[in-house]
């Protein structure tokens, strides 16, 4: 192996999650003998892909919203509001009656997920699980360290808790209150736990110059959601899956020969889009990247601040398929706020019914 081929192979499994092997079997060894101590056992992608292959038992009577190892299998799109398991993902059509679009629009809810109630702790399940079973983060030894804008770092806690490793949550000290509460809530210790940075959505970068001065200790493990393919292939594998299992039920249930047209994501950390690269395989979808107006990244090279939490901005995720994307589309953080109060109060639902004749039942 030459120097140039030593180098990409570090490269490859020390910045980007991609072992091919193990890499330390001490590691593996502390990891396996602290798993079998504690009850934990990882779920591999193919099963979180098609959970209906998986015995039930697993999960057994563990409260969704608990620290319990046992909710390890409940990181897919598999579940309903209670935690129970479902034979297709939770979803709903939008017609043309409501979004004025002639073709249907199915939306998949993401907050089916136990422990953040958001499917971030199957991004941070996607880094965290492959950096253990080949050797690399040693529960034992190393902190794992959650770089985020909110929810990837709530969902690395939640994961780290419950694989017996210690978390710290790095992000922004602009981000919501309830964000703030809940880490409280779940880390061993707060106050070294959750580093707060310079900020709002916005501020990524320095989000990773903390990051950079935590990783001079070796203890320290920093999972860069942005960077770990990891993340892109567990949603290329869990994500792509189920919602391929949404459309065609939607498209059985409809009893017409539906086309999936377009698939369309906020990038963020480019992972969930990672989804939309497996449709694009199996029906030739479209895959549309949104990101916030305010901070028009793909779309004008710009930058600014905008209240659209936790979707990213100012720059373009390294695992971030690009050039498989077919349309950017940018939409203002004004409108998503004048969603959210057209559809979750009394005003607004009477407006969709007075003047756009939607009735509440629609």
């Amino acid at each position: 192996m030459t120097a140039v081929d030593t180098d990409i192979t570090n490269a490859l499994e020390n910045q980007f999650g991609l072992a091919d092997r193990l890499v330390d079997e001490a590691a593996l060894e502390n990891s396996v003998r602290r798993f079998a101590e504690r009850g934990i056992v990882l779920p591999t992608f193919a099963q979180l892909a098609d959970p209906s292959t998986v015995d039930e038992g697993l999960v057994g009577d563990a409260d969704p919203q608990g620290a319990d190892p046992r909710n390890l299998w409940r990181v897919h799109w598999y579940n309903d509001l209670a935690g129970n398991r479902v034979s297709v993902p939770n979803h709903v059509v939008l017609t043309k009656e409501l979004t004025g679009v002639e073709s249907p629009i199915i939306v998949v809810f993401g907050d089916r997920f136990p422990m953040i109630t958001a499917h971030k702790v199957l991004a941070a399940y996607s880094c965290l699980a492959p950096r253990v079973v080949t050797g690399q983060f040693d529960p034992t030894r190393h902190r794992a360290i959650w770089p985020s804008t909110g929810n990837y770092a709530r969902g690395g806690i939640a994961i780290s808790r419950i694989m017996a490793s210690r978390g710290v949550a790095i992000l922004p000290e602009g981000m919501s209150q309830e964000r703030f509460d809940w880490l409280d809530k779940w880390c061993e210790n707060p106050a070294e736990d959750v580093i707060r940075t310079h900020g709002t959505e916005s501020n990524v970068k320095e989000i990773y110059d903390a990051c950079n001065e935590l990783a001079l200790d070796p203890e320290n493990f920093v999972l860069n959601q942005f960077s770990e393919f990891g993340n892109h292939l567990g949603h290329y594998t869990v994500t792509g899956r189920a919602l391929a299992h949404v459309f065609e039920h939607v498209q059985l249930s409809s009893g017409r020969d539906l086309n999936l047209a377009a698939f369309t994501s906020a990038t963020g950390s480019a992972g969930t889009i990672a989804a939309g690269d497996r449709l694009k395989d199996e029906y030739g979808t479209k895959i549309v990247a949104v990101e916030a107006l305010e901070c028009p990244t793909m779309l004008e090279n710009g930058y600014g601040e905008h209240n659209i939490q936790g979707i990213g901005d100012k720059h373009i995720p390294l695992i971030h398929n690009v050039m498989n994307s077919d349309v950017v589309v940018a939409i203002s953080d004004r409108s998503t706020d004048d969603l959210d109060v057209l559809f979750n109060t009394d005003a607004g639902r009477r407006l969709l019914a007075d003047r756009h004749g939607i009735d509440e039942a629609t």
